[in-house]
């Protein structure tokens, strides 16, 4: 009999051994989790074929998530995730549309029918005011569904990039404090509360710009950068869905995209003082990647080479834009997939070049 119940006894304590230890990895996994957090722009506007996706693809893509078990969250929710301790789920997604041009209500019909919440930057100026965007009354009929939340894109969709390599620190900080008044007060009236998420305008920010609405009380902020968020930067990257990069085949490339675990890099974001440099990426746990490449914008990939816990670039990256954007890519040998992480740079003789851009009225 004491046998019996010792072997019993036995048995429980290795059952409840197991399930420790699934818990264990379970809860390591979530620790170590990450969301793809998408930007859009347009929908089904054939006349900026640049910045617009296609309502098929659209509709296509939002389909995949929910048949295919995606938790697609508001950024708030993935806010209040991050910050509760208890890190990001498996196959987070969060979808967010800057600007809002009149195209979103095709959008929003697509995610309301799929009850998929989503956060909407608004460009304050444009909103209620110019022909191209929503108006008051669509933003409240979209507020009443309860999926959606709207954030600031600041007030004169302004190319902070461009401002902040021809003022002194003194005038562009009047710009930043301008933008913040005019758009906060305007968001205000429409939504009686003041904004908590920002998205900078082209994606393009500096030091400066980021310790300003930092310090203004922002929780988040919104980039271009390519890669997937781990929760642990103040500056959250995100994938654009917009043109040729709007297939559905680059939207279940951009899913499967891992963040890469940088811990930091040379040079730093924002603006630098050479022409020219070797990009050089520390990373957490160098020895579970392989492959790395390095990106530089109008330079293309560049193998990489990898020394400890160090990955440098083998050639130089030539700064070729005012606003140029620096990545890296490795591929993970323990899930086989690529991992991303990506800043951007500012230089100031790097004459901007005036190209032809969408209009946003």
């Amino acid at each position: 009999m004491k046998s019996l119940f010792g072997r019993l006894l036995l048995r429980i304590t290795f059952s409840v051994l197991i399930a420790l230890s699934l818990l264990q990895v379970a809860y390591s996994f979530q620790n170590n989790g990450y969301a793809t957090v998408f930007i859009f722009h347009r929908f089904g506007d054939k006349r900026y074929p640049s910045t617009s996706v296609s309502l098929e693809d659209f509709k296509r893509e939002m389909e995949y998530l929910k048949k295919n078990g995606y938790r697609v969250v508001s950024l708030r929710e993935l806010y209040r995730e991050v910050h509760s301790g208890k890190g990001i789920p498996p196959k987070t997604v969060v979808i967010t549309i800057d600007d809002g041009y009149k195209t979103t209500l095709k959008a929003f019909k697509i995610l309301k029918d799929l009850g998929f919440p989503f956060t909407v930057f608004l460009y304050m100026e444009a909103v209620g005011s110019y022909p191209d965007f929503l108006t008051l009354s669509d933003l409240k009929e979209m507020e009443k569904s309860g999926l959606v939340d709207f954030e600031n894109h600041l007030y004169s969709h302004l190319d902070l990039g461009k401002l902040r390599i021809k003022l002194t620190e003194e005038e562009f900080l009047k710009v930043l404090k301008k933008e913040k008044s005019l758009s906060e007060r305007k968001f205000f009236r429409i939504f009686k509360r003041k904004p908590e998420f920002l998205a900078f305008p082209y994606g393009n920010y500096d030091k400066l710009s980021v310790k300003f609405f930092e310090s203004a009380g922002y929780k988040l902020l919104m980039t271009q950068d390519r890669g997937a968020y781990n929760g642990k930067s103040y500056l959250v990257p995100r994938m654009a869905i917009v043109g040729s990069q709007s297939g559905f085949k680059n939207f279940l490339e951009d899913l499967k995209i891992e963040p890469l675990p940088v811990v930091k890099h040379y040079p730093d974001y924002g603006l630098v003082e050479r022409n020219s440099f070797k990009p050089i990426f520390w990373i957490e746990e160098a020895e579970n990647y392989k492959n790395c490449w390095i990106y530089g914008t109008k330079n293309g990939w560049v193998k990489a080479e990898k020394k400890g816990s160090m990955i440098i670039s083998k050639r130089k990256i030539y700064i070729k834009r005012y606003a140029t954007r620096i990545g890296i890519r490795c591929w993970n040998r323990k899930t086989n997939r690529k991992a991303e992480y990506f800043f951007l740079v500012l230089k100031g003789d790097i004459a901007p070049k005036e190209t032809k851009t969408e209009s946003h009225q």
